[in-house]
């Protein structure tokens, strides 16, 4: 038994070794077993044919022969006919299950690649999530039902990403080369969550978001970020990694509750405009176009208003920051000057699913 033993392991071993020497010259063999089925077309149709009918038609009865199909496979009528079939079946049958093995295990290999997280981003103009906790979910959803791409880069794949079309990359949210693996060089934005570890305060957490922060700022400066701090008063620290924006999620929560317990009613009108994936209504923001440049904010706003949108303020940049920052101003006299650039924010219909 011993010896049974011994000699299936080296009939494994070699096994092993000729699938790694077949996988090195795939290219040749590919390379081989397309010239061996084309010049068999061309001979087919040159020869046994005598150039009747079309390459084409040859190529076909060729393919058919590989698998033993067809007239010709049954009864060549020359010398070089039975050669063709004799080499379709012994060697072209072979090098094409070599073919379709290789082409099956790379498709196999790329799928559990991405399945654990180790192949690279393609997408442009996408959003990328450094880090999940149980708010992403929910921001997913939104930017899914707006149509934007999202690639999800964390230590470990969430199991609510299964429910989702999105690019998912394993690896450590601080790390440059998950971040690049992750598509930075050409994404559009970043988020970068508050993920929640074992053993953590707040302010480690906050700290770990802003090396995050300072990561993917590095990498690609021009990028949008938005990053959430649990403590508002790490705020300084983030503004430093020159992040876009910065969300206070259960401060934020604090206030609509308090806004919800003294304006009844109200909870329903928000939860509304901050929905995008609804048939409802939700809050925008959006550049002013070049032609409304020293126009009214009065007439801006009749012109919104006249296509169905509710104009609520304007954002202008602040000057006195080093960082890409907007300054708002809700509900700005009508006959505030527009001077670009400037964005406008307000409420608009959904697409509607």
């Amino acid at each position: 038994m011993a010896s049974n033993y011994s000699q299936k392991v080296k009939g494994l071993k070699r096994g092993a070794n000729m699938a790694g020497k077949l996988h090195k010259y795939f290219f040749w063999i590919l390379l081989g077993f397309l010239t061996l089925v084309s010049g068999s077309a061309y001979l087919y149709w040159k020869l046994e044919r005598g150039g009747e009918g079309s390459v084409f038609e040859a190529l076909w009865t060729i393919l058919f022969t590989l698998i033993g199909q067809g007239e010709f496979a049954n009864n060549p009528h020359t010398m070089v006919g039975r050669v063709i079939v004799f080499a379709l079946s012994i060697v072209g049958i072979s090098v094409l299950g070599v073919v379709l093995s290789e082409v099956l295990t790379r498709v196999m290999k790329y799928n559990l690649k991405n399945m654990l997280g180790l192949n690279a981003c393609r997408y442009e103009g996408h959003t990328i999530f450094c880090g999940w906790n149980g708010r992403a979910e929910l921001v997913l959803k939104e930017l899914a039902a707006s149509g934007r791409q999202v690639a999800v880069l964390t230590r470990a794949k969430p199991a609510e990403l299964s429910h989702y079309d999105v690019f998912f990359v394993a690896g450590e949210p601080t790390n440059e080369a998950r971040l690049i693996q992750a598509g930075i060089e050409k994404a559009e934005s970043a988020i970068v969550f508050a993920e929640p570890q074992p053993r953590l305060t707040n302010d480690d957490l906050d700290a770990h978001t802003v090396l995050t922060a300072l990561a993917v700022e590095s990498l690609r400066p021009e990028i949008y970020t938005v990053v959430e701090l649990l403590d508002p008063a790490n705020e300084r620290h983030a503004r430093r990694a020159h992040v876009d924006d910065i969300v206070y999620c259960e401060s934020t929560l604090a206030d609509i509750v308090a806004a919800c317990a003294s304006q009844q009613g109200i909870s329903s009108f928000i939860g509304d405009i901050l929905t995008y994936s609804d048939s409802g209504s939700a809050l925008r923001a959006a550049d002013i176009e070049p032609q409304w440049e020293n126009r009214t904010t009065g007439e801006l706003f009749a012109a919104m208003q006249a296509d169905g949108e509710l104009p609520l303020g304007v954002m202008t940049p602040d000057a006195s920051s080093g960082a890409e920052r907007w300054r708002h101003e809700i509900n700005p006299p009508a006959s505030r000057p527009v001077r670009l650039p400037m964005r406008v924010v307000f409420i608009s219909k959904n697409s509607g699913k």
